[in-house]
């Protein structure tokens, strides 16, 4: 019976609310989710087709919608078939057993058609089990008037000859639930590393523009381009310690010293010289200025000492021209630009008094565990308990990832359900974000997820697939804040810390970067199948890294003498570049 049916799967969206990823091939625990539907397919099907960018067949043209597509797989079935399965790739929750279901409506029936029907009592086109002959039919009827291309999929059921017919309803529950958003893949557990990202920067709104001095914005992302008020340097100015000269030489000594700062006007005669210091403005007439060590400054009897150039000095002028390192109006950065303590001080010196950025993202580190004790307890530790080795230590981390500077003190939350709530009913408003270490397991004394939901929160982000650190979550938190959890065991906390920490910055300040990509050696044998790994990178000495094969999280002592840590993906091969991140 599985040769008289045949299954088409729709692979060909453009994947536009996913930011253009191929759909089809995005994972859902820890499997790409048309492999799912083809799994499911194939235990129904005989022939099975994929249509879309990379499958079996093609729409013509490429991306013209799913009727289109629909009719590029239908041409691929043997004639033997007569029940075909319709079905988009991403449907991660889809069953044989479901599908089977619509294949034996149909066949019971006589309908034209079985319709999946979702739990809200909605109709899922794309989840179907077409008669062929119902199918053949109301495709060539569409060809006739006006062809398949850009026909929505409800097209082949609003047709006289389907009505008539009829079609049926199957219920098939959360077997429908697809997904078409980040927020859609969040949903199905953990996620990959490489997805936390976009996950973030869907799920959680950017922080609010502001305007701040720009000392008081190191750490933000710039909103705006930043573009200099004044011309570098203002002025005509001596880049050195040395003469400023007038006319072809030599020069009489006859102009009174310039400072920096003096503003004073001066004026200095053709063939004349006069002593300035680095910064100051030139006087007027001077055309060059000289260092002190291309001049030979002899004297004169009874007139002034006569300033006489070297041979070293030949093409050599020290005087700084008006704009000489950017004009008024120059744009210095991009928007989307982290303001650091160098772009900080450009800004000054182009006359700026303030920046329009987000942030910077502060953070308050809060550390949970009755076991953990201060990292000051003196020895011996009572049994069962344990210092903390890592509280201390985040802000150094999250700083490295983008975070302003964190809360001075490490602040301790007991493992009660009314003092977890109370630390998420703080008030934090955006750009403040609740970093907790531990408390995001599902252990007996673990009460962060109810916390959660009785506060009122709404997670982002429950669990990546990635070894240390995949228990993790993000959260938004009335108000504005955001909660960061990361897990109790050190190493995986700074991982955790490190990479989504990094990606929330990223999320809430519109930051754009390059990512860091290097060859790592024998890394085939460093990745895992199903999940993601972070592991301690090391300079070899020759230029190339040296990367960790494993690693132990109950402590730091893997991460000596490793400043970066590299992301190995799921199943990466040998020839794929790894991203590396500074950790400290």
């Amino acid at each position: 019976m599985r040769d008289t049916v045949g299954a088409i799967i729709l692979t060909g969206g453009r994947g536009s609310r996913l930011g253009g990823v191929d759909k089809a091939r995005l994972p859902v625990a820890g499997r790409p989710m048309v492999e799912t539907v083809l799994g499911a397919a194939r235990a129904v099907a005989g022939p099975a087709f994929t249509v879309g960018q990379g499958g079996d067949a093609r729409e013509d043209p490429p991306h013209s919608g799913p009727v289109a597509g629909i009719a590029a797989g239908l041409a691929c079935l043997p004639d033997g078939v007569d029940v075909v399965v319709v079905v988009a790739c991403d449907l991660p929750e889809l069953d044989a057993g479901t599908l089977r279901a619509l294949v034996d409506a149909v066949r019971t029936s006589g309908a034209a058609a079985a319709l999946g029907v979702d739990a809200a009592g909605h109709e899922q086109y794309l989840l179907a089990a077409w008669d062929r002959r119902a199918l053949a039919a109301r495709l060539a009827r569409l060809e006739a008037t006006g062809g398949a291309a850009g026909r929505a999929v409800r097209a082949l059921y609003d047709d006289d000859d389907t009505v008539a017919t009829g079609f049926v309803h199957v219920p098939v529950g959360a077997r429908a639930l697809d997904v078409d958003t980040w927020s859609d893949l969040a949903g199905r557990g953990p996620v990959a590393l490489a997805h936390v990202g976009p996950i973030l920067a869907a799920g959680l709104d950017a922080v609010p523009e502001a305007r701040l001095a720009p000392l008081d914005a190191v750490g933000a992302v710039l909103a705006a381009p930043l573009v200099a008020a004044d011309p570098m340097p203002r002025g005509r100015v001596s880049a050195m310690d040395g003469y400023a000269l007038a006319g072809p030489g030599d020069w009489r000594l006859t102009g009174a010293a310039r400072r920096a700062g003096d503003g004073s006007a001066a004026t200095l005669e053709p063939g004349c010289a006069a002593p300035i210091a680095t910064g100051a403005l030139a006087p007027a007439g001077a055309d060059r200025v000289l260092r002190h060590e291309l001049v030979e400054v002899s004297p004169s009897d009874g007139g002034p000492a006569l300033v006489t150039a070297l041979g070293a000095a030949e093409g050599i002028d020290d005087l700084r021209p008006v704009g000489e390192d950017w004009p008024a109006g120059h744009a210095l950065a991009p928007e989307g630009a982290t303001l650091d303590a160098a772009l900080a001080s450009a800004a000054l010196s182009s006359g700026l008094t303030g920046v329009v950025v987000r942030g910077p993202v502060r953070a308050t580190v809060v550390t949970t565990g009755d076991e953990v004790l201060p990292a000051t307890t003196p020895s011996p530790l009572p049994d069962g308990r344990i210092r903390d080795t890592v509280g201390p230590l985040l802000g150094a981390v999250l700083a490295r990832a983008g975070f302003g500077p964190a809360s001075a003190a490490v602040e301790h939350c007991p493992d009660t359900e009314a003092e977890f709530e109370a630390l998420l009913r703080h008030a934090r408003g955006a750009g403040e974000v609740l970093v907790l270490v531990g408390a995001t397991g599902r252990g007996v004394a673990d009460h962060l997820r109810p916390a959660l939901e009785r506060v009122g929160a709404r997670i982002v982000l429950d669990g990546v697939r990635v070894r240390p650190g995949g228990s993790q979550i993000v959260a938004a938190l009335p108000g504005g804040g955001v909660l960061l959890g990361l897990p109790g065991n050190p190493l995986a906390a700074v991982c955790a810390a490190a990479s989504t920490g990094r990606a929330l910055v990223d999320a809430l300040t519109d930051r754009r970067r390059a990512p860091v990509l290097a060859p790592v050696p024998a890394l085939a044998g460093l990745a895992a199948p199903t999940r993601s790994r972070i592991l301690p990178a090391r300079p070899d000495g020759s230029g190339g890294w040296s990367v960790a094969e494993r690693v132990r999280t109950a402590h730091l002592a893997d991460l000596v003498g490793a400043p970066s840590l590299a992301l190995i993906p799921e199943a990466a091969a040998g020839a794929e570049l790894v991203e590396l991140i500074d950790w400290i």
